[in-house]
């Protein structure tokens, strides 16, 4: 300590630096370890059922895992004729045969050397195809052949294309081998047009325009963000300062990246824009609180207003950055890789960018002249004054707008293309697009037929097999169909096409076994009980793709009843897969809400400082919602990420303007919110600081890949809509509304609103549509409930006592109203009846097409308010039940699995786990007891995020109520980790009065 307080401030200013930049030095020889990589398989789960399902079908009929090379060539247009010429056809031989010789290579199919088998008057001709027919039989045997054609020649005999199998091998050996193929298919054919297709094609051209996408962002971003700075600042010291800073804090992040191993992916490229774009808005927020502190104190030092301004900015400096990294760190929770090594990277670039910022700025300050920003930089935001006039205007019309995207955003589109982010024109996209239109398609689509050991000897399920393989070629959007027929016919050693008998039809199987790579293997497993249509698609739009499978499946389904079918392949299963990835990236944002909450009630000791930052950003998820839904973009992981990126970044500009007014607050020892002097000191750094994020994110818009475009477009949308919240509604809101900030004067009213609110919940376990029986029973379970259950509408009494740990207790009475009229549109009148300070309070809950409204009655002064951001996190008037138990709004995507069967004192029950870990912000699973016999749920367990048990729900004292429908008379809470419970009683319960929707207004609250 002593020897730190003999350091003069310019010494440790000195060793900052050269620590630093001797760190940074060093970091440079890690990065010739950067690799890129890319694959088609990235954005898949691991360990899923249906990726299983699929590697099980792949070891059935030996598929391989690598996927081939697939050179195409087309005649060129200035040529004449088709590859039915023998000189071609010779050429095509030559090229076919050299290949295969190359290392990596396995071997080689095209139209010049298939096999096949000629049975004419002289007898059985097996060998090259072409070579045992006469030229002018070329055309005719091969383009009716599904063997051969459209995957080895299309349809007008153009376009011909040569498969190359190849060994597992590394990126390096793919890429040159990938240039290899190319050169010498190229210089073989000149007549034609070769492009390189195929996964492998993919995967090597995509990493090399990675590398050269990520040095255009490098560039680009720079450019980007020093346009800002120089519109900022006056001088030369801040560009130089930020430039040091961002050189930096870049080597330090692909060093790191290089150490850790994460490779740069389709999304990592991002990275360096995110770090650069981090470190110039943290350099921003910094300089123009320099130029502040310079304007109020112009005699001080100038050591002395760095020491100031450092003091001041690195709280807020810091808790931003915490907000933009748990954003990155919410895509942890999905099961894909990929998507966790960009969080996991993403979220090193902001704490190192943070790191650099913090340790560099101060000597860099120190040594430069003092950043001297542009007069309209600091000057003081006067353009709030103009929003602060009409304050309730803007508030509520951005929160109408907002809702009206949000409610919009429920029709968005699932309609992606697996390879619509391949790079316009580029060769591999140009390739993909010939293999789809006019070589058979590229999505593989399995159906596997099961059925007895030796049923697919039988000649008779072969010609059905046949006519339904005929019947799918038929069918729009399919590209090529190959099933076990097309094999024994290209066998058969009769007149007919098909084998007559099932001798024949082994005599076919046995002419296969004899080869030493057949092709019946990947078609006919080993006791024949098991056969598969391979069927090639075009690259649809998801849905499209969804009904051609479920329609395929469907038709051998009809005619195979007698044997089990399933799809597999990536046609079944991809689109799927990247739907509920999407669908949990964008839940996910709820999840990164939820830990910035935490974050900044540690932050701000308050939550209802926490919850009001949050209100702010709800804007830019309801835009990203509205505008997907309107402009139809397809959903992909690549877009759904978006919303928890978002997030975190929207949350900066919150930070520091709520910082400053909690700052000014503290200074005065007021509990007065003077919200225009926050706007003026922070509203034009908080407004420049967005200019720095939508100069840096625009930079994607002129990325090769489509994925970047929209990933650039839509950051941006939801920058500019951030700003919307931050700068408009917050402080418009806080002027109309400073209670919101405020202790409630009226702690009686505090009180009610909290208990009436709470109790909406309650009526949930009588809900014909909550998600109570999504989330506890799998749908046909949830079925028989919702029977036994659901009700038009009824009214009932509830009694609740909560019971304390140390046995005493306490105990509330009220009303309840509750009117269904469709599966989103419910309404729920609450009135309290006990005690008797209580008395008369009433609460209205109605919710439409998922949009939930509140008002509450107040007898005290005859009152209705209108409720807002209702946390339902807590316990019901302080009991063990929680809103979130019977929310109606609470989230479905929980995935439930029957577990088993049970017997308890002689009667039967279904157990129900349901795993709520990313829908719940309490619950990690819930496991739940339903009468195996009446469907009527009995009890639940409910495990905390550690996943050990909180709390019990046992349901008893079921009634028969008219037509056929029960009620809980009964509900008992027991928290076995505070020893609380609470006990609800329900009486005078009755259904289907048809209740009148007037009864449902706030109009009829004050009605006594």
């Amino acid at each position: 300590m002593q020897l730190l307080k003999k350091i003069s401030p310019k010494s440790l200013a000195i060793s900052m630096l050269l620590g630093m930049i001797f760190i940074t030095v060093l970091s440079l020889f890690a990065l010739p370890k950067l690799t890129t990589q890319y694959s088609l398989k990235q954005f898949l789960p691991k360990d899923n059922p249906l990726l299983m399902l699929d590697e099980k079908s792949r070891q059935t009929f030996q598929l391989s895992e690598v996927q081939p090379f697939i050179i195409t060539a087309k005649i060129a247009e200035k040529s004449d004729g088709n590859w039915f010429q023998q000189e071609r056809i010779a050429e095509l031989e030559k090229l076919t045969t050299l290949i295969s010789n190359y290392p990596g290579v396995r071997n080689t199919l095209s139209l010049a050397n298939i096999q096949g088998a000629i049975n004419n008057q002289q007898g059985l001709s097996v060998g090259p195809l072409l070579k045992n027919l006469k030229p002018n039989e070329w055309a005719n045997e091969t383009l009716t052949n599904p063997l051969i054609a459209p995957t080895l020649i299309s349809a007008d005999g153009k376009t011909a294309s040569i498969i190359t199998n190849i060994n597992r091998l590394t990126n390096k050996e793919l890429l040159s081998l990938r240039q290899n193929l190319q050169v010498t298919a190229t210089a073989a054919l000149p007549f034609a047009d070769v492009q390189m297709g195929g996964t492998p094609a993919v995967q090597t051209d995509i990493s090399l325009l990675l590398q050269t996408e990520l040095r255009n962002f490098v560039v680009l971003g720079f450019i980007a963000c020093f346009v800002v700075l120089a519109l900022i600042f006056s001088n030369f010291s801040p560009l130089i300062s930020s430039f040091i800073i961002i050189l930096c804090a870049n080597i330090l992040v692909l060093a790191v990246m290089a150490l850790c191993e994460l490779p740069f992916s389709i999304l990592s490229t991002t990275i360096p824009i995110l770090t650069t774009i981090d470190v110039v808005s943290l350099c921003i927020h910094t300089l123009l609180r320099y130029a502040e502190e310079k304007k109020a104190s112009p005699f001080e030092s100038h050591e002395f207003l760095v020491r100031k301004t450092l003091r001041a900015i690195i709280r807020p400096n810091l808790i931003a950055s915490t907000t933009t990294m748990i954003g990155f760190l919410s895509l942890l929770t999905t099961n894909v890789p990929l998507i966790r090594e960009y969080g996991v990277t993403a979220a090193i670039s902001i704490v190192v960018g943070w790191i650099t910022t913090t340790v560099l700025l101060y000597p860099l300050l120190l040594f430069l002249p003092g950043p001297r920003a542009r007069e309209w930089a600091w000057a003081k935001a006067r353009w709030g004054l103009y929003l602060f006039r009409r304050s309730g205007l803007w508030t509520m019309g951005i929160i109408i707008v907002s809702l009206a995207l949000a409610l919009k955003g429920g029709n968005l589109s699932w309609s992606a293309k697996l390879f619509d982010d391949l790079p316009q024109n580029h060769q591999v996209r140009l390739s993909t697009e010939t293999i789809d239109r006019e070589l058979g398609g590229m999505i593989p689509v399995d159906i596997e037929i099961d059925g007895k050991q030796d049923a697919w000897n039988d000649p008779k399920l072969i010609e059905r097999l046949d006519s339904l393989s005929a019947s799918i070629r038929n069918l729009p959007g399919v590209g090529s169909v190959v099933s076990l027929p097309d094999l024994v016919a290209a066998a058969s050693l009769n007149n007919s096409r098909l084998p007559a008998s099932r001798s024949s039809t082994a005599e076919v199987f046995f002419l296969y076994s004899l080869a030493s790579d057949s092709p019946l293997k990947n078609f006919l497993n080993a006791d024949s009980s098991k056969t598969r249509i391979s069927v090639r698609t075009q690259d649809l739009p998801g849905d499209q793709l969804h009904s051609l499978v479920e329609q395929v499946r469907g038709m051998t389904e009809e005619v195979f009843p007698e044997m089990s079918v399933q799809t597999t392949g990536m046609g079944s299963t991809i689109h799927h897969l990247n739907n509920e990835l999407s669908k949990e990236l964008i839940f996910g944002f709820w999840q990164s809400m939820v830990a910035i909450i935490v974050v900044l009630v540690f932050v701000f000791k308050s939550l209802r400082w926490s919850l009001v930052a949050c209100i702010p950003n709800l804007v830019p998820p309801a835009a990203l919602l509205g505008f997907l839904a309107i402009s139809q973009t397809p959903i992909k992981p690549s877009v759904a990420i978006i919303f928890s990126i978002a997030l975190g970044l929207a949350f900066n500009n919150t930070v520091y303007l709520l910082e400053r007014l909690r700052a000014m607050q503290k200074s005065r020892n007021s509990r007065t919110l003077d919200i225009e002097k926050m706007i003026w000191l922070e509203g034009n750094p908080c407004l420049i600081s967005t200019m720095t994020l939508l100069a840096g994110f625009s930079v994607f818009m002129a990325s090769y890949f489509a994925m970047n475009r929209i990933f650039g477009f839509y950051m941006v949308l939801s920058m500019l809509t951030g700003l919307v919240g931050d700068l408009i509604l917050l402080p418009t809101m806080l002027k109309s509304c400073p209670w919101l900030l405020r202790p409630l004067a009226w702690k009686k009213e505090k009180v009610m609103a909290t208990a009436a609110s709470v109790l909406f919940a309650l009526v949930m376990i009588f809900n014909p549509s909550p998600l109570m029986a999504q989330s506890l029973t799998p749908e046909k379970v949830g079925q028989e409930m919702s029977s036994r259950i659901s009700a038009k509408d009824e009214t009932f009494v509830a009694q609740l006592k909560i019971i304390e740990a140390d046995g005493s207790d306490k105990e509330r009475e009220m009303k309840i109203w509750r009117m269904s009229t469709g599966k989103k549109d419910h309404s729920l009148l609450v009135r309290m009846m006990k005690p008797a300070d209580l008395k008369g309070t009433a609460l209205l809950a109605t919710m439409k097409n998922e949009q939930e409204d509140k008002w509450i009655y107040l007898p005290s002064n005859k009152q209705v308010r209108r409720l807002t951001g209702e946390n339902s996190k807590g316990g019901i008037l302080g009991s063990e039940l929680s809103a979130e138990d019977f929310d109606f709004n609470r989230d479905s995507s929980a995935k439930t699995t029957i577990k088993k069967e049970m017997e308890i004192k002689g009667s039967k029950y279904i157990v129900m786990e349901s795993d709520v870990t990313a829908s719940s912000p309490n619950y990690s699973k819930i496991v739940s007891y339903v009468s195996a016999k009446e469907f009527l749920p009995i009890k639940a367990e409910c495990y905390d995020k550690q996943g050990k048990l909180l709390k019990t729900i046992d349901f008893g004292g079921y009634k028969k109520l008219n037509g056929g429908k029960f009620r809980a008379s009964s509900i008992k809470i027991r928290n076995v980790q505070n020893k609380r419970g609470t006990d609800i009683a329900l009486s005078d319960i009755k259904i289907n009065q048809n209740l009148k929707a007037s009864l449902f207004s706030p109009k009829s609250l004050a009605d006594d």
